[in-house]
């Protein structure tokens, strides 16, 4: 997703700092996601990363998004 969250197009990385998420952009989503990946698009990160790791990823991710309400 790059350095800014913005994505890549060529890469299928979508835009995170946008509201459009498809996966949802709350809390359990971004970490389900982070945690387990998307259908071969997106790696699980999981084995790769420690619990705590897993859940500073999750929290940077939802900081990229737009200001929840």
């Amino acid at each position: 997703h790059g350095e800014d969250g913005k994505g890549s197009i060529e890469l299928g990385a979508p835009d995170l700092t946008d509201g459009f998420w498809i996966y949802g952009s709350d809390r359990q989503s971004v970490y389900a996601s982070v945690f387990g990946g998307r259908q071969g698009h997106m790696p699980q990160w999981d084995d790769r990363l420690t619990p705590l790791d897993l859940k500073i990823l999750a929290l940077y991710v939802l900081d990229l998004g737009p200001a929840q309400k």
